[in-house]
């Protein structure tokens, strides 16, 4: 299972992580990087301080084996 990490700075100097699962196979840098900025000059998400800076972006690589159930 594959997840987007967008990882933000706030204004007060905490982080701010949003999760995003089975993000599409070919996305790339430039299309994360614009919704990062875009996400900052809307001021899309109502956290303890305004998002200021973007700080990372990963996609995490997850394999789960079940071994029971």
């Amino acid at each position: 299972m594959l997840t987007l990490v967008l990882t933000f700075r706030l204004q007060n100097g905490k982080t701010f992580r949003l999760s995003i699962p089975d993000p599409k196979s070919n996305l790339t840098a430039q299309e994360v990087e614009n919704a990062m900025n875009l996400i900052i000059q809307k001021n899309i998400f109502s956290v303890s301080a305004p998002i200021v800076e973007k700080v990372s972006a990963r996609i995490i690589d997850r394999n789960v084996n079940q071994l029971i159930g």
